[in-house]
């Protein structure tokens, strides 16, 4: 049903792409994808694969305090068939979370609130990251660009503030145990619920075990200011290496646009990924290409071709590896960790 559900939302995704190209003109940006320079969009692709690779060491790194986490190749494959779920189904950033714990934990000697703690922590950092990121492309621009970016502050100023305003409350949250206490007690009500049923087995503990369990990691990752710091650079760096692809994809259609306004463009476009589509396409798509035309006074065509070229070296190219992973494991399986990927 899932993949019913995947392939469902991947085609209304591409119909919807195709009808934004459409209403610039298909012709046109497909043109400017045909004329792109084929090595300048290797190095987009390139760097594409390298946020990939530093987003997968974002996770690995916060499974570090984490006994019997997976590692080494089970380490990839997991990562790898979750990143495809994650990729695939609609509301992805929220529907793949959990599937991606569900493997790391499957094929792992951990827990699965445990897993679930690291990769929601993962996704924190990568929207923290993509702000800061976001911040110093309009320090970079405003000291050195000498150009007017009012929209693009406009934008950082909402989707920034939006985010810093939920990253805030989610920190109060957990350092004053609220989220804790709430979601302890609301599973303790459903035990109780579901044990006052007949027929049914006990489940007293099991649900406030494992929520014990969720924050309890969460604690941990918290309390090592080292993790701390590497996850944080770790995030800030896979951004850029988000940015990267977008800068050579349009130098690849001999648009030179500042980098410092490519830092911006790209973490303020994965707002655009609130669309309830796999990967958030088409909102991507539409927001960043209409950033480049208000800020780079880039041709609209020619952004529409460089959001396209941005898209298929970054989403649709990890999405091809991912999905080609997630196959061999559903074909294959997956085996036991060796004694040396523990050591790894």
């Amino acid at each position: 049903m899932q993949w019913r559900r995947a392939v469902a939302g991947l085609v209304v995704a591409v119909g919807v792409v195709g009808l934004f190209v459409t209403g610039v003109g298909w012709n046109e940006v497909l043109e400017h994808v045909r004329a792109a320079h084929p090595v300048t969009l290797a190095g987009a692709l390139v760097a594409g694969l390298g946020m990939l690779a530093l987003r997968g060491a974002l996770v690995k790194r916060l499974l570090a305090p984490i006994d019997g986490a997976a590692s080494g190749t089970t380490f990839a494959t997991a990562y790898l068939s979750g990143y495809f779920a994650r990729s695939a189904l609609p509301w992805g950033r929220s529907t793949g979370t959990p599937v991606m714990a569900f493997l790391l934990a499957r094929d792992s000697d951990s827990e699965f609130e445990d897993n679930l703690a690291v990769v929601a922590a993962a996704e924190g950092f990568n929207l923290v990251g993509s702000l800061v990121l976001a911040g110093i492309g309009i320090a970079i621009f405003a000291t050195v660009g000498g150009g007017s970016i009012d929209t693009v502050i406009g934008s950082l100023a909402v989707a920034g503030g939006g985010g810093l305003l939920t990253a805030g409350a989610l920190v109060v949250m957990f350092n004053r145990g609220v989220a804790r206490r709430v979601s302890f007690g609301f599973a303790a009500r459903c035990e109780t619920a579901i044990g006052s049923l007949p027929r049914l087995p006990s489940v007293e503990g099991h649900l406030t075990n494992r929520i014990d369990g969720f924050f309890g990691t969460l604690e941990a990752i918290q309390a090592s200011r080292r993790t701390l710091v590497a996850a944080f650079g770790i995030a800030v760096a896979s951004w850029l290496l988000n940015a990267l692809p977008l800068y050579f994809g349009l130098l690849a259609l001999g648009v030179d646009v500042p980098l410092a306004l490519v830092l911006v463009c790209a973490p303020l476009a994965s707002f655009g990924g609130i669309v309830p589509l796999p990967g958030g396409s088409g909102g991507i798509e539409v927001v960043l290409a209409s950033l480049l035309v208000a800020t780079a006074g880039v041709p609209a065509d020619v952004a529409t071709a460089g959001a396209i070229l941005y898209r298929l070296t970054t989403y649709w190219a990890h999405f091809a590896i991912s999905g080609a992973v997630a196959v061999l494991v559903s074909v294959f399986g997956t085996k036991p960790a060796l004694p040396i990927d523990r050591g790894l």
